[in-house]
């Protein structure tokens, strides 16, 4: 609202400063302003000059129309007045109120019983006087979203000053429920820009059983340009902490983004100082070569597990910091990388010699992409299987260090790689895939202490695979055909048993007792491996109205290999996994395996999901919300995992419902259940209700790490302005 009756009494301001009367006695040429008026009676009084436009009166200027029922212009004062039920449009938005005075000369005015509606809010003012180009002095100012004739509550504040386009000066600022004051602010400022502006935010206040009263929030948003923030916040807990925190940001589009967070913590109970950092920025230079870095800085271990208000925060178990540099140069990539991770979560009374944090510094690659080894021939006639093949390149250079809980390990190497790989079907229905590989690694030091000891090795694969297809007409569950997909698959890959180092051609089995192995840094192996594998899938399509729909219904993969190379049990573990949507609401997926030599069952797990909306008719009242029923939502999960080998059975439901009442009331329920314990790991109760212009929440939350309630009351459009209340163990 306040930009508008601004802009709308700016516009007569600019019309009184541009328009020109012509007399008799002027000698130079004059710009004259039109101003259309009309109504249903005209006076004019010739000796003053004073024109009374009465009955509908309407006067355009500009892009500026007044409708009012009584318009008078003043000749000897150079006043324009508007009585009555008057309306002013603006650029195709309109102010009303019960008059208007402006002066042509002082260029001033004022609006009395201004009404408007701004964005999502109703602004009155019981009068409006503009007292300089850009500045305006409102009384009794009002502010609502509220749509009802009774207004459920507004803001009032009985002086205003506004800055056009810049910013609101109040002083005395009340909120109001009904017709009963429930806040005050001695004064306050807040900005009517467009857009992002800097500015005070709202803080929140409540209390809870471990902080006492709390004021949250409280700070300052800065606006430094089109591309950066920040935002300056302060947290004042009564029985536990003072909270400083800050939160810059900056971001120019296809250039660069990132962020930076932190904050510090004084802890009132044992005067301990607590802090961290987290930062992000993400760079692409113009040449192609882009930067990507993260911190994260902790002043202890147990400072997100102590602090953070969410769970999934609070069980964050590590702490990474890293800078990556990529660039490209035509085929080839390059990337160079430095990351450190610190584990906050190890606990040496639990798993012997945890890792504290792993180092690696510095961690480069270089790619060359996949090409043609003999080029292709620009007419598709000449082309010939051996036109398929492609080579690439690589190569990666670590130096890594892990600290553990009783040792340290510092290894380093550089290893290259390259391929040969080819693709082709045979026949038009067999699809033919060949790869060579080779690799080499050299090493800073080997398991005896020898400098710079090498290796090469090589390896070579092949893989076929078809498609077999089966359609059938149905009429079943409104289906109109299926189809059937058996996809067939088998892959040879083989490596020979001995490799190349320094000293000649060596046994493979050797490798284990000389090399290190870590990250993707392996050691040279023999292998002779026979993959099979058979998928299988069930595809529906129905058709209505000229529109057609394809989904997939079922489908099942078995896999398995075998060790060529092995005189006994060649057979590894058949594996298997299902998925399976037989209606769009319920899905169903498992996997397992099976040992075929006497082990029988080596694992096995179903997930499963069930989401449904619709209309329950059963609790529906007797006054009827609708002839369909109660609105209902509900999402049902269930995870089981058998347990063998000594590990435990897991079965565990997650549920979320929710039920519409009445217009007004809402009930949700959310809970995770272990049905072998039978006992629930969490619950929570959430109860709404629909105030109109306020809503309040009300949620019960139970388990074993933290229970209590939540309790809230808010408006509607301005979520930010609640009364609430938090109980809990946390």
């Amino acid at each position: 609202m306040i930009p508008l009756i601004l802009t709308a009494l700016l516009m007569v301001g600019d019309g009184g400063d541009d328009q020109s009367r012509v007399t008799n006695d002027s000698t130079e040429a004059a710009s004259i302003e039109t101003i259309v008026y009309s109504a249903d009676s005209l006076i004019f009084d010739p000796e003053s000059g004073d024109l009374l436009l009465i009955g509908q009166a309407r006067l355009d200027y500009r892009d500026m129309t007044l409708h009012s029922d009584t318009v008078r212009y003043s000749s000897d004062l150079e006043t324009i007045t508007a009585s009555g039920e008057s309306e002013l449009f603006d650029r195709g938005e309109s102010i009303t109120g019960t008059g208007m005075v402006y002066s042509l000369t002082s260029r001033k005015g004022r609006i009395t019983g201004a009404d408007s509606r701004y964005e999502f809010g109703f602004y009155h003012g019981e009068s409006i006087t503009r007292i300089g180009r850009n500045e305006f002095n409102i009384v009794n100012a009002t502010f609502t979203t509220c749509e009802d004739d009774t207004l459920h509550y507004y803001f009032f504040s009985p002086e205003m000053k506004v800055f056009p386009d810049d910013k609101v000066v109040a002083r005395s600022v009340y909120l109001y429920v009904e017709e009963t004051p429930v806040l005050y602010f001695p004064f306050w400022i807040f900005p009517i820009r467009r857009g992002r502006t800097s500015g005070f935010t709202m803080p929140k206040f409540g209390q809870t059983s471990r902080d006492g009263r709390f004021l949250r929030d409280l700070g300052y948003y800065f606006v430094f340009s089109d591309y950066a923030d920040l935002y300056i916040r302060g947290d004042i807990m009564e029985k536990t902490r003072f909270v400083i925190g800050t939160r810059e940001r900056h971001r120019v589009r296809y250039l660069f983004n990132g962020t930076v967070n932190a904050e510090w913590r004084r802890e009132f109970e044992n005067h301990r100082d607590r802090w961290m950092v987290f930062a992000q920025h993400l760079h692409d230079f113009p040449d192609g070569t882009s930067v990507r870095l993260q911190g994260e800085f902790l002043s202890d271990k147990s400072y997100l597990e102590e602090t953070q208000q969410t769970p999934t925060d609070r069980m964050l178990g590590e702490a990474r910091s890293w800078i990556s540099i990529s660039r490209y140069f035509g085929r080839l990539s390059f990337q160079g990388t430095m990351d450190r991770t610190n584990y906050l979560s190890i606990d040496p009374d639990t798993i012997p010699n945890e890792t504290e944090w792993i180092q690696e510094l510095p961690d480069i690659r270089l790619s060359l992409a996949s090409a043609p080894l003999f080029g292709t021939p620009s007419d598709p006639a000449m082309i010939r299987p051996w036109h398929s093949v492609y080579w690439n390149a690589g190569a990666h250079y670590l130096s890594r260090d892990q600290l553990s809980e009783d040792s340290r390990a510092t290894n380093s190497a550089l290893k290259v790689t390259s391929s040969l790989t080819g693709s082709s079907r045979l026949w038009g229905w067999l699809s033919f895939s060949p790869a060579i590989n080779g690799v080499g690694t050299i090493y800073d030091r080997d398991r005896q202490g020898d400098r710079l000891p090498w290796w090469l090795h090589g390896s070579a694969s092949l893989s076929l695979s078809t498609d077999i297809y089966g359609i059938f007409t149905t009429g079943l569950f409104g289906l109109d055909a299926l189809r059937h997909t058996i996809t067939p698959t088998a892959s040879v890959s083989w490596a020979p048993e001995t490799y190349l180092d320094e000293t000649g051609v060596v046994e493979s089995d050797s490798a284990l007792e000389r090399y290190y192995s870590f990250s993707d840094f392996s050691i040279p192996s023999a292998r002779s491996l026979l993959s099979l594998g058979l998928r299988n899938r069930l595809e529906g399509k129905s058709e209505e109205d000229g529109d057609v729909d394809r989904f997939e219904i079922a489908s099942l993969t078995l896999a398995t290999s075998v060790d060529l190379e092995a005189t006994e049990e060649p057979f590894t573990p058949l594996t298997a996994s299902l998925e399976l949507s037989p209606l769009q609401a319920l899905r169903i997926t498992g996997s397992g395996s099976w040992d075929m030599y006497g082990d029988g069952l080596q694992n096995l797990s179903v997930s499963s999901s069930l989401r449904l909306a619709g209309y329950d008719r059963t609790l529906l009242p007797d006054s009827g919300v609708t002839d369909l029923g109660l609105p209902l939502r509900m999402n049902l999960s269930h995870y089981y995992r058998l347990g063998l080998d000594d590990s435990p059975d897991i079965s565990k439901f997650r549920l979320s419902a929710g039920l519409d009442i009445t217009p007004g009331w809402s009930i949700e329920y959310s809970a995770y259940y272990d049905a072998l314990d039978e006992s629930f790991i969490n619950q929570s109760y959430t109860l709404r209700r629909d105030l109109h212009c306020w809503e309040a929440v009300f949620v019960r939350h139970i388990s074993d790490v933290d229970s209590g309630f939540y309790f809230r009351i808010s408006i509607t459009d301005l979520p930010d302005i609640k009364l609430e209340q938090h109980v809990s163990n946390f």
